[in-house]
């Protein structure tokens, strides 16, 4: 591709040598015809070096965090190391070659940068080296180097894509905390001495204490030592091996993901759930887990163990992604997303010189419209990837069908990362109505949710809603009838809400503001604090995702459970 600099000084010397034809000056000719000359063998040089080398780049490998493995693993909120070595053929001598290593948009450059203006000469090595922060969890494709080739003179340029292919997988980061015993235990089948499951009355083989004799108990209960001590019947209480059984549920519709592809709320949402899980499955007590989405719902059924964590962490991965298959998108989307990718991979198939030109008129086939200029020159860059039959591009231009197939197998082919689109920004969130509606059809999925999860649910289990605070009067008394009836069978519930609180209501006369103090059902209190007070008074626990004491939170309510008070004190605070 020729430069401005370069059509500059083309123009000028075809003018100065009509100019100077038609004057007779000979010397002005020939330094004219000269400049052509030296421009031509410049660009038959520059595409020599471009396309005439085997191995343009070789031997480049990319190190994260030192490995170079094809599948990396990492943590939300780390910043990981990268360095980028490779070593360019002899061809590229004299040329100046920008590089920028290609990454997500959920990844931040921390230190360092990306891309960098290599000027070879003597030395052939380069080393690309820079910091990045992981934002987002997901699965993550790093897919190579975009080069952009000039010469000395800077009158040509060229783009080209070197696949180094490295799949990261980014994991939440899980909190769990200090103070806890069990989470010393790690792959131990064996309890640490002294720390026990339920320190209940029960059927087990772990004594729990010693008691006075009375009616009813069975004769072997009797502590015959204690007895012979204390001169009356003294009787043994055994521990109770129930597990305290865990359900979370998780709110992951597509509002949740406002903000990607950075940070979103689904992402704490998503960081949280799974350092309860590791918390709950830290006693090897069962969990299961319901997550919502807006047309899905995926639960998975109580277990405990290692595995059980696995199996909840790939399918909150699965669910961090807002948008749906690749086959489920829009044809308009769909070859968005697969022509800015082709564009970054392919900038040759996209030149003007190559795709260009018009594009045969629609109204042969459907309707008067011109095609769209993305679609046409993807129809191409496809055609000549796939080496399709000569035509075929003209089919893709207008055939729906056609084109998506094409794209998926793109897409198979080639790595996508679709989970960094902001798919909510097409949606009519801009709307106050209908984000208010999603809102709430989303609540009511979730009260049913809780609602077949307490029917389903056993002796006393302990309940964690990750979702937003319900909006409007109906939304929140349908929540509050939902934990209520939860907690009257003897079950604890704890809702998270979400990240940041809301704004205070400044009440300016000073007795309003010492009765709202005192009680938040005060109509100046917002409708956040009397949701949080009127769950409160009917004995569930309400957090936020930021609080630095919510996994302490977590833990008090499963002693709760543990020491048998969680039904007792349920049942108090109804009344």
């Amino acid at each position: 591709m020729l430069t401005v600099r370069c059509n500059i000084l083309l123009v000028s010397s075809a003018w100065m040598l009509v100019a100077s034809i038609l004057v007779g000056n000979e010397p002005l000719t020939l330094l004219c015809v000269a400049v052509w000359t030296w421009i031509w063998i410049e660009w038959i040089l520059f595409q020599f070096a471009v396309y005439g080398a085997k191995k343009f780049l070789g031997e480049c490998e990319r190190e994260v965090d030192g490995q170079t493995q094809k599948r990396l693993t990492a943590v939300t909120g780390r910043e990981l190391e990268i360095e980028v070595r490779g070593q360019f053929s002899g061809l590229c001598r004299g040329y100046r070659i920008l590089l920028a290593d290609m990454i997500s948009p959920t990844f931040e450059v921390t230190g360092g940068r990306n891309q960098e203006l290599v000027d070879i000469n003597s030395k052939l090595e380069f080393a690309l080296r820079y910091r990045m922060k992981t934002l987002v969890c997901g699965r993550y494709v790093l897919p190579g180097l975009q080069l952009e080739i000039g010469d000395h003179w800077g009158f040509f340029r060229a783009e080209k894509f070197f696949s180094v292919n490295q799949e990261l997988l980014v994991l939440p980061f899980l909190i769990r905390p200090q103070t806890t015993v069990s989470v010393l235990k790690r792959n131990n089948l064996q309890r640490i001495l002294g720390h026990h499951r339920n320190k209940t009355p029960g059927g087990g083989t772990e004594l729990l204490g010693v008691r006075e004799y009375r009616i009813g108990d069975p004769p072997r209960s009797i502590a015959w030592k204690p007895t012979a001590r204390l001169g009356r019947y003294m009787s043994s209480e055994y521990e109770n091996l129930v597990p305290i059984r865990s359900t979370i549920l998780v709110d992951l519709a597509a509002y949740q993901f406002w903000g990607r592809p950075g940070p979103a709320a689904a992402d704490h949402s998503i960081a949280v759930s799974a350092s309860i899980a590791k918390l709950l499955l830290a006693d090897r007590d069962p969990v299961s887990t319901i997550i919502l989405k807006s047309d899905s719902m995926k639960h998975l059924q109580h277990g405990s163990g290692e595995r059980q964590l696995t199996l909840l962490m790939q399918q909150l991965l699965e669910s961090s992604n807002p948008n749906p298959p690749l086959s489920h998108l829009k044809i308009d989307l769909l070859v968005k997303l697969v022509f800015e990718n082709a564009c970054r991979r392919f900038p040759s198939l996209f030149d003007e010189r190559f795709n260009s030109g018009f594009s045969r008129s629609r109204s042969v086939f459907i309707g008067k419209r011109e095609v769209d200029s993305q679609r046409r020159s993807l129809a191409v860059c496809l055609e000549h990837l796939f080496k399709l039959d000569a035509g075929l591009s003209i089919r893709l231009q207008y055939d729906d069908e056609l084109m998506k197939k094409w794209c998926e197998k793109y897409s198979e082919k080639y790595n996508i990362n679709h989970s960094s689109i902001n798919r909510t920004a097409n949606l009519p969130w801009m709307n106050a109505a209908t984000w208010e509606s999603e809102c709430n059809h989303m609540n009511q999925r979730v009260c049913w949710a809780l609602d077949q999860a307490r029917v389903k649910a056993k002796d006393n289990e302990l309940f964690v809603m990750v979702a937003p605070e319900p909006s409007g009067k109906l939304a929140r008394e349908r929540t509050i009838k939902s934990i209520r009836l939860a907690i009257a069978d003897g079950h604890r519930v704890i809702f998270i809400g979400p990240l940041s609180p809301p704004p205070n209501v400044e009440i300016h006369d000073p007795i309003a503001a010492r009765i709202s103090k005192s009680r938040p059902e005060f109509e100046g209190a917002t409708a956040e604090s009397l949701f949080q007070f009127k769950i409160s008074a009917i004995g569930a626990t309400y957090a936020r995702i930021g609080d630095p004491k919510l996994i302490q939170t977590v833990a008090m309510q499963v002693g709760l459970l543990q020491s048998a008070m969680g039904r007792g004190r349920s049942a108090s605070k109804r009344y």
